[in-house]
């Protein structure tokens, strides 16, 4: 039985929806476990109350922060006092939180969460950053937040593809400006020719879903990486692992990002194999 008191600090999960979020489980493992008095909770908020949410609940006293899912990221960033330069340029915010002088900031972590999830995926076939190529499908606020960190990396090529094409357009001219050494593009959503695909849209959240790319070409040398985690092994994840690629599953870029989270929250130090033991995903 999980305890709330009056000295309970609350973090938020805000999302819409938000039944596939898997932060409360993690984190609220380890705050049992470590016998810290911290609880996260779900809430299921539409985007028109959004903003008003955000402020209503980072007024109250013993609320340390929140965590931003789908699709409210790109909206935090005009909910909050001020951004990070990595939010900015991604203009998304998965992490909402107080400052020394009390005002909201929000900050982007999800894409240094996926690279440090890669780099344990390229542990013993390092990953070759200056020489490949990445598709992100989708520029919504996680899109946004891997394209931005896999570029601050160094890759050779950042590709996007969005049905939503001016905000595909809008993200690659943020980024092509930021990182004029980089070649950053809008493709196609086909597999062939890269080594790394991303898949940061809804889709696989269902079983019965359709793919978010088409896979003829799919090299087998290619890293296939979804960020949904309502599903641990997704049909793209399945489909791509039979074609003997390596796969990274959305959990892993959570894990990876879980420490940045308690840092923000006022809990540094914490490595990620921590959360990791907690086998709690």
């Amino acid at each position: 039985m999980i305890e709330i008191s009056g000295t309970t600090r609350i973090f938020f999960v805000i999302g819409w929806p938000v039944e596939q979020v898997k932060a409360p489980v993690l984190f609220n493992t380890y705050f049992k476990q470590h016998n810290i008095d911290a609880r996260v909770i779900p809430l299921k908020v539409a985007p028109e109350a959004y903003t008003a949410t955000v402020r209503t609940l980072m007024a109250i006293e013993n609320v340390g922060g929140i965590f931003v899912s789908i699709p409210h990221k790109p909206m935090t960033v005009h909910s909050v006092d001020e951004v990070t330069p990595r939010a900015a340029l991604a203009s998304a915010c998965n992490a909402v939180y107080k400052n020394a002088d009390g005002q909201l900031i929000g900050d982007l972590i999800d894409g240094e969460g996926f690279v440090r999830a890669l780099d344990r995926t390229c542990a013993i076939a390092p990953f070759d950053w200056i020489n490949s190529r990445a598709l992100v499908v989708g520029s919504g606020g996680v899109g946004c937040a891997i394209a931005t960190a896999l570029a601050t990396r160094g890759i050779g090529e950042v590709a996007l593809y969005d049905t939503r094409i001016e905000q595909a357009q809008s993200l690659r001219q943020r980024l092509q400006e930021a990182y004029r050494e980089i070649k950053i593009s809008i493709a196609d959503p086909h597999a062939q020719g890269y080594d790394l695909i991303v898949n940061s849209t809804p889709l696989g959240m269902h079983a019965e879903d359709p793919l978010p790319l088409d896979l003829t070409g799919l090299s087998p040398n290619c890293i296939v990486a979804d960020c949904g985690m309502k599903i641990e092994m997704t049909r793209l994840l399945t489909l791509a692992e039979q074609r003997g690629c390596r796969i990274q599953k959305g959990r892993e870029m959570l894990i990876e990002q879980a420490p940045l989270y308690l840092e923000l929250f006022g809990w540094p130090g914490v490595s990620s194999e921590q959360f990791r033991a907690l086998g709690a995903l």
